[in-house]
């Protein structure tokens, strides 16, 4: 089934037959079965067959809009049904399922995980991690133990309305979730956080430019007030994850030293976003608060110094 799966990508810039077998090789863990784990129905029907789910939620019926469950799949674990769905589509698929939440309690744990321990048939480490959930005690857990195994992590917040993609690439001085958001927890025990007070970091460190105009007024304060679930909708859930996936084979390619054709890893602090409202691409470096403007005539980026300007992410008309 792989071979089918591949068949029609090959011939495209960076799918190569030599990257796809690397596709193929690379090991992910999935941490968040919801709306950015969806990233996993991606990165199967594009090649990748080694998965890990990490999600202690079932399928409910409003998450029908966004992941390719059924009523059939209503009250089942995530990590059941994607592991179902995943092996319909693959029957060649190795897919491990954690029906758990993580906190900071479980670093030991998760760093095992990493580094093939506790899967039931595949005992190499974890390639690459997609981060998939919103709690900022799983997010900072996941990131400061990737950090310490050097695990590259894909992040897409798909509740965005927007493409948006980036990579905690973890090589020698690159930047870690925590350094990103201004946290100063890095000295700090994962046991002994305040993880509420960082709630307001967490939130503002992904607030790139032009995030909030794509809600109607209130909607934002409501969810920041939990008088709201977070908003999600499949279309713009889909293209995150399309964003995540594509990232995902630009750095298998990158990681095997093989080219990365036409293209490049798009490496934290700067994430690559596109708003489909205005049909606007850019790129935003969180740590330097700048917009990066390409030309795709010249391959060029001009980068500006951003302070709520209104010329990104509103209508200019």
């Amino acid at each position: 089934m792989w071979e089918a799966l591949i068949d029609r990508q090959e011939g495209f810039r960076l799918f190569s037959r030599d990257v796809l077998e690397k596709v193929r090789e690379c090991k992910v863990l999935v941490v968040g079965c919801g709306g950015n784990g969806a990233v996993v129905d991606m990165l199967l029907r594009a090649g990748f067959t080694r998965f890990g789910l990490i999600d202690n939620d079932t399928v409910e019926d409003t998450n029908l809009n966004r992941l390719p469950f059924t009523v059939r799949e209503i009250g089942m674990p995530k990590v059941d049904a994607w592991r179902a769905h995943l092996l319909s589509v693959n029957p060649e698929a190795v897919v491990q399922g954690w029906n758990r939440a993580l906190c900071r309690f479980d670093a030991a744990w998760l760093r095992g995980v990493l580094r093939g321990e506790h899967w039931e048939a595949d005992s190499d480490p974890v390639d690459l991690i997609f981060l998939g959930t919103t709690d900022v005690e799983a997010n900072l857990l996941v990131g400061r133990i990737a950090a310490e195994e050097r695990v590259r992590t894909i992040i897409g917040p798909a509740s965005s309305g927007s493409w948006v993609v980036g990579t905690f690439v973890h090589g020698e001085g690159d930047v870690t979730m925590e350094g990103l958001g201004g946290f100063g927890t890095e000295g700090t025990a994962l046991e002994d956080i305040d993880y509420q007070a960082l709630r307001l970091k967490y939130v503002k460190a992904l607030n790139y430019p032009g995030r909030a105009d794509k809600l109607l007024p209130g909607v934002g304060a409501a969810m920041m007030k939990g008088e709201l679930p977070a908003r999600s909708c499949g279309i713009f859930v889909r293209m995150t994850n399309a964003a995540m996936a594509f990232e995902a084979v630009k750095n298998v390619a990158e990681m095997n030293g093989l080219p990365v054709d036409g293209t490049s890893v798009i490496r934290l602090p700067q994430v690559q976003i596109f708003n489909p409202y205005t049909g606007w691409s850019y790129y935003y470096d969180i740590q330097r608060q700048a917009v990066g403007i390409p030309d795709w005539r010249t391959n060029d980026i001009h980068w500006e110094s951003w302070e709520g300007s209104p010329g990104i992410g509103r209508n200019a008309g």
